[in-house]
């Protein structure tokens, strides 16, 4: 009678050591998938090694150089948001899906579940803490006198960010718990007799699930490569000098973005491909338009830059690149989306990265001074 419906874990078994010996499995096989991305990147970006190595603290220093209090705290806000897309990234190595049903079946107080959300969370920051840290000490060394009194603020600032990134971290781990909820029946009503057999499978099958059905998150993240991708193109045409960067994360954001998003799409219309399955649809009906899907961020992102590079353009183009680029442009996001999904994850992933290196070759071939 009165028993509580929290108890603790039993001595012999601790949440938190078994999450973190799970998670650091996880992130160990997603960094040898990528262990050749990775190479390739710190090949590219060695000879700016002095110069990037200062980027990820400069922000610190400068929002603890300014007179107003709130301006340093937005700094620090913006400061901390890598951090918490780290988190949001790897959520499913952290708190992996199959993980959820048995926390919610066994009698765990939420204080375990904070201390094993902050343990994992720890270790996925722990990079992220130690380039800032390496950042930091770049800039001692190199002690600029615009720096000198403001170390005490800059650091504590560093600190303040890596709260930020944990809490926001944690916030998402316990959303991420939060149940789903059953959709509400909608009210019966018969519809207009001219609407009805009007909207197409097309209308009714892959669009309206983005507005009101599973596919929602695809509408999401549809949006934000949408955004990102033109943040990229606006920043070549707001600072021409640098446009080689903005294309190089062009391309890397087009296929990036155009591959997750046909794995949240694959996962989202799921659902729907197996109530369909009596329905008289074409063989490639679904293949086709989650296809078509993920590349549609990507084929506007080829319009603006067509226009940005041959009307807006102040370069001068490179007569053989730029053609070359192009054209890869139209099949790059969606070569390795066209595989089969069978193989290694890591033989995906490399056919990932060949697709990529070959575009960012060809885009730091394009501009001409």
């Amino acid at each position: 009678m009165g028993a509580a419906s929290e108890i603790a874990a039993p001595p012999g078994i601790s949440l938190p050591r078994m999450r973190l010996r799970w998670s650091a499995v996880a992130l160990q096989a997603l960094l040898r998938r990528w262990a050749a991305f990775i190479v390739v990147l710190a090949a590219v970006l060695g000879q700016f090694f002095s110069t990037l190595i200062g980027w990820p603290a400069l922000p610190l220093f400068w929002g603890s150089a300014q007179q107003s209090w709130l301006l340093g705290q937005g700094v620090v806000l913006l400061h901390a948001l890598p951090g918490a897309l780290l988190c949001w990234g790897l959520r499913e190595q952290l708190l992996p899906v199959h993980w959820l049903a048995p926390e919610r079946a066994l009698p765990l107080r939420r204080r375990d579940l904070l201390r094993a959300d902050l343990a994992v969370l720890a270790l996925a920051l722990l990079p992220l803490a130690l380039l800032n840290l390496i950042s930091i000490a770049a800039w001692r060394h190199a002690d600029p006198a615009w720096m000198r009194g403001l170390w005490p603020a800059a650091i504590g600032y560093f600190l303040q960010s890596l709260l930020l990134s944990a809490a926001a971290g944690a916030l998402l781990l316990q959303l991420r718990r939060r149940p789903i909820r059953a959709a509400k029946p909608a009210l019966t009503r018969s519809p207009a007799p001219t609407a009805r057999g009007d909207a197409g499978p097309n209308l009714a099958l892959l669009l309206l699930p983005l507005w009101r059905g599973p596919a929602r998150p695809v509408l999401h993240l549809l949006i934000l490569a949408c955004a990102a991708l033109a943040t990229t193109l606006a920043a070549a045409w707001r600072w021409p000098g640098q446009a080689s960067w903005a294309l190089a994360a062009y391309t890397l954001l087009a296929m990036g973005l155009s591959a997750r998003l046909h794995a949240q799409a694959t996962l989202c219309y799921a659902p729907i491909r197996r109530e369909c399955q009596v329905l008289p649809l074409p063989p490639r009906f679904w293949p086709a338009r989650l296809l078509l899907l993920a590349q549609l961020p990507a084929l506007l992102a080829w319009c603006a830059l067509a226009l940005l590079l041959w009307v807006l353009a102040p370069w001068q183009l490179a007569p053989l690149a730029t053609p070359l680029f192009m054209a890869y442009g139209l099949l790059a996001p969606g070569l390795p989306l066209l595989a089969k999904e069978g193989g290694s994850p890591e033989g995906r992933a490399g056919r990932w990265l060949l697709g990529w290196a070959l575009w960012v070759a060809l885009a730091s071939e394009v501009l001409q001074s």
